[in-house]
């Protein structure tokens, strides 16, 4: 078995790299400058400025973007320099859950912190990996989340798919993870045309009531919560300028 090491005395990026590879649950060993390369290590990752001092033969040197080089290197554990087919699967939602599979094996998942961030998600793919063709696949439910990373991802030259989405919610810790494993490996329709997102009144209501939770007790516009739905506002940023309003409002009413 192919085994990945990581050599170094930094810690900073022994514990980027640490926290990296325990994300995707892939099994290394941790070395120290001085320490002998045992001979099941196949690909060694370390640091730009100590990589001068390892002898080895599948040497990965990291500078600032150490996801990048943890990418390279389990792309060199795989033997894969470069993919056929990548897809990324998404489940669409307020944090969709965002999957890519590599000729038919997930090499990562993640949950994007807004349907806008999606689109780094794929950015950061695209950058990490070698691949003939990509293709995007979203789930066709929750609409306005569902269009926002449509809209997202304008400018690409990726194939992006619709797909049904039924049955694959699961009880599980990550249920719209295993959701966008699914839709990553179900075939959908082209989509194309256009995908405005206009927030509905049940968005706009589940909305408000979620700043209040936020907020303590603060319950947002209708017109924030509008905002907020359809990505023009964030809700900390809508939250403040509620406050900021009813603040206002009080000192003109002395």
């Amino acid at each position: 078995m192919k085994i990945l090491a990581i050599a170094t005395d930094n810690f900073e990026f022994y514990y980027e790299a640490v926290r990296e590879l325990k994300q995707r649950n892939i099994p290394f060993i941790s070395l120290s400058l001085s320490d002998p390369i045992p001979p099941n290590v196949d690909v060694v990752l370390t640091t730009k400025q100590e990589a001068e001092g390892i002898e080895f033969r599948n040497v990965v040197a990291v500078g600032d973007e150490i996801r990048k080089g943890v990418r390279k290197a389990l792309s060199m554990i795989s033997g894969k320099s470069s993919y056929q087919k990548m897809i990324v699967g998404v489940d669409p939602g307020v944090e969709p859950g965002v999957v890519l599979v590599g000729d038919g094996k997930v090499i990562e998942t993640h949950h994007a912190s807004s349907p806008e961030d999606v689109r780094n998600k794929v950015d950061s793919f695209i950058e990490g990996y070698e691949f003939q063709r990509m293709t995007i696949r979203i789930g066709h439910g929750d609409r306005t989340n569902r269009n926002r990373t449509i809209k997202s991802l304008e400018g690409l030259a990726v194939r992006i798919e619709i797909v049904n989405e039924e049955g694959t919610t699961k009880l599980t810790e990550s249920p719209d993870i295993e959701a966008a494993k699914k839709i990553a490996l179900t075939e959908g329709e082209l989509a194309f045309g256009d995908y405005g997102v206009n927030a509905t009144e049940g968005e706009m209501k589940e909305m408000q009531r979620r700043s209040r939770i936020r907020s303590g007790d603060l319950t947002i516009s209708k017109d924030l919560a509008k905002k907020v739905v359809e990505g023009d506002l964030r809700m900390k940023e809508a939250i403040t300028k509620q406050k900021k309003k009813e603040k206002n409002k009080d000192l003109d009413d002395e």
